[in-house]
């Protein structure tokens, strides 16, 4: 499974998850930066991905969506290596155990 971090995660968090093998994309490494949530939002409906973002706009598309959207609850205030190290625990347990979704491939779940 594809993950795919919206534009307000630290690059550091992608080169993380390539390191350990993991099929990353990060919105700015393609040229996304600044494009409307409706358009990423169109990815989300059609592709099976694990979507991380901070953006509680996501939530109306979750039911909607082929892809899992994990929210984000990390403080910002937080130095980068321990929202980094946080994210990459949670991804971890998340795709070693995803939650069982009834009805709909689509989840919405926060970290």
């Amino acid at each position: 499974m594809t993950i795919l971090l919206d534009e307000n995660f630290p690059l550091r968090l992608y080169r993380r998850l390539r390191q350990r093998g993991y099929a990353a994309e990060d919105i700015i490494v393609l040229g996304q930066r600044g494009v409307p949530d409706s358009a990423i939002g169109g990815r989300l409906r059609t592709e099976e991905l694990l979507f991380l973002t901070n953006d509680t706009d996501f939530i109306a598309l979750a039911a909607g969506c082929r892809a899992t959207i994990l929210l984000s609850r990390v403080s910002q205030n937080l130095p980068v290596e321990d929202r980094v190290r946080i994210w990459l625990a949670a991804i971890d347990e998340f795709l070693a155990h995803p939650p069982a979704v009834a009805c709909s491939r689509s989840a919405m779940t926060e970290c």
